[in-house]
C-alpha cells in the first residue's frame, strides 16, 4: 500500500463530519516524529525533540500501541509542573518521508514571489523575481507540476442564467483523487485531467478545504480546470463555504493532522498561508458566496428568510462577504447583526440550516413556502441547491422542490455523486457516470 492511499485512508477515520458551531481551538496540540520511549523510568514519548508524559489512567493512550521509531504522531497535550502531559495519541501510520504538501506561492512584492513546497517531508523553498501575470512556474510537486500565476484577480459574475449543462457538487473536503475520478466517470475532464466538457458549467458549492489530506493540490486543480473551462467557452464556479471562511479566519479546528506537520516545518500557520499575500489565497478572496447559474441559485449552507428581508443583491452579499474574510474568526458584533456580518451570522449563507427538519428548530424554524417562494423570486430561481448538511442521497430536501441537497461523501468513488442538469432534466450522477432521475416530489393530492 503506497504511503499516500495510507494518507487518505487516515483521513477517513479521523474525524467525525459535522462541523460544530461554537467555536474551540486546540493551541496544545502538534504533530511530530516519534523518537523513542524513555528509558529513564519516565516512560515519557519523544516526539519530535519534545519528552510527553504519557499517563496511564488515559484510556485513549494506554491502548495506543508505541510506534515505530520515525512514525509521525498526532499529540494533544497539557502542561502541568512544567513537563508535557499527552492527553490523547494517535499515531498517523506513515512517516514525514510520505508527506508531501504544497506548491504555496507568497507574493514579496507586485513581481517577486516566494515559492514553498514539501517534498518527501523536506521543505523546498525557490525564490521568484520578474513574475508576469499568466506566467507559468515548475514546482517541484508530483501532483502540480506547473501553475499559471496571476498575483491579483477579480471577481466573477454572480449570474449565469444561460447556462444549459451544469454538474454541482459540495464538501470534497480535499478528497482530490476521489474528485478527479468522479470528473473523468462523467466526462468533464480526459484521462489526463484536462477539461473536456466544453461550455457546461460545474458548480462547487462550499467546504472544498479542511479534513482531507490533499486540499492545496486540490485548490490548484480546480484553479487549473477554472482556466480550462473558460477558455473552452465553460465556467467553473468556485461557492464559498463555511469550511473556506474559518480557514481564512485562522479557526483551524478541521484541517487534516499533516498540515500542522507541514506548517511546523515551513515556519508558517496554515491561514497565512492562505492569506491575503498568497496566490491562493488572493484568489480564495475573489470567490463568490451566492451565484444563480441557470435555474439554480447555489448557496453553500442555505439562504434564511432573515437574510432575504434584507433585500439584498447577490453582489451585495458578495462584496460583503469578500470585504470580511480573514481574522479574526468569530467576532461577536458579527453573529448578533446578519447585514453586517454574513460570513459568521447563524442566518448568513455560510451556516444556516433551517431547510433540514432535524435542524430547523435551532436556526429559526422551518421555513415556509411562502418565504421559499420570496427568495427564489427575489433571484430568478427555480431552486436553491446547498451543501453543508449531510444527505442520504442528493434530492429535494423536505420534500419540497425549491430546495435540493447534495452534500454527500467524498473519502472514495463508491460514495461520490452530483446533481446533473442537462437538457432541461435533472439527475443524480455517480463516479462512472450512471445518471438517475431527480423526479419532482409528489403533492399529497396526486397520492403515492
Amino acid at each position: 500500500m503506497s504511503h499516500r492511499t495510507l494518507l487518505v485512508l487516515f483521513l477517513a477515520g479521523l474525524f467525525a463530519c459535522g462541523t460544530a458551531f461554537i467555536p474551540s481551538v486546540f493551541a496544545d496540540e502538534t504533530v511530530g516524529v516519534f523518537e523513542a520511549v524513555a528509558t529513564d523510568g519516565t516512560g515519557a514519548w519523544r516526539i519530535g525533540g519534545d519528552a510527553y508524559i504519557v499517563d496511564p489512567d488515559v484510556a485513549t493512550i494506554g491502548s495506543v500501541a508505541v510506534p515505530d521509531a520515525g512514525e509521525l504522531v498526532r499529540v494533544k497535550f497539557e502542561i502541568r509542573d512544567g513537563a508535557r502531559h499527552a492527553s490523547a495519541l494517535s499515531p498517523l501510520g506513515f512517516g514525514a518521508d510520505a508527506v508531501q504538501d504544497g506548491p504555496y506561492l507568497l507574493w514579496e512584492d507586485a513581481d517577486s514571489a516566494v515559492m514553498i513546497t514539501v517534498v518527501d517531508g523536506k521543505v523546498v523553498r525557490t525564490e521568484h523575481d520578474g513574475i508576469a501575470v499568466g506566467d507559468v512556474l515548475a514546482t517541484p510537486s508530483g501532483l502540480v507540476p506547473g501553475i499559471v500565476v496571476n498575483s491579483s484577480y477579480e471577481s466573477p459574475a454572480a449570474d449565469w442564467p444561460d447556462a444549459r449543462r451544469i454538474l454541482a457538487v459540495s464538501d470534497l473536503e480535499g478528497n482530490r483523487e476521489t474528485f478527479m475520478t468522479f470528473l473523468r466517470g462523467n466526462g468533464v475532464v480526459d484521462d489526463d485531467g484536462r477539461w473536456s466538457w466544453g461550455d457546461g458549467h460545474l458548480v462547487l458549492d462550499g467546504d472544498i478545504v479542511d479534513r482531507g489530506a490533499e486540499v492545496t493540490e486540490l485548490l490548484w486543480t480546480i484553479r487549473r480546470l477554472e482556466r480550462e473551462a473558460t477558455q473552452a467557452g465553460g465556467r467553473v464556479h468556485y461557492v464559498l463555504g463555511n469550511h473556506e471562511s474559518m480557514v481564512m479566519a485562522g479557526d483551524l479546528r478541521y484541517i487534516h493532522p499533516k498540515y500542522r506537520f507541514t506548517t511546523d516545518r515551513i515556519g508558517a500557520t496554515y491561514d497565512a498561508l492562505h492569506g491575503p499575500s498568497s496566490e491562493i489565497g488572493r484568489w480564495l478572496r475573489s470567490r463568490n458566496s451566492v451565484i444563480r447559474v441557470g435555474p439554480f441559485l447555489f448557496v453553500h449552507a442555505g439562504y434564511s428568510p432573515e437574510l432575504d428581508r434584507l433585500k439584498l443583491g447577490m453582489d451585495e452579499i458578495n462584496e460583503t462577504i469578500r470585504s470580511g474574510l480573514g481574522p479574526p474568526a468569530w467576532p461577536a458584533a458579527s453573529r448578533e447583526d446578519l447585514r453586517t456580518g454574513l460570513i459568521w451570522h447563524q442566518q448568513g449563507p455560510h451556516w444556516y440550516r433551517g431547510y433540514f427538519p432535524r435542524h430547523a428548530a435551532q436556526w429559526g424554524g422551518r421555513p415556509s413556502d411562502e418565504a421559499i417562494a420570496a427568495i427564489l423570486k427575489r433571484h430568478g430561481a427555480e431552486h436553491v441547491v446547498v451543501g453543508h448538511t449531510v444527505v442520504d442521497e442528493i434530492g429535494w430536501i423536505d420534500g419540497r422542490p425549491g430546495l435540493i441537497g447534495i452534500d454527500v461523501a467524498w473519502r472514495d468513488p463508491g460514495e461520490a455523486a452530483g446533481l446533473l442538469f442537462d437538457g432541461g432534466e435533472l439527475h443524480r450522477v455517480d463516479s462512472v457516470g450512471r445518471r438517475t432521475p431527480l423526479r419532482r416530489p409528489l403533492t399529497p393530492d396526486q397520492g403515492e
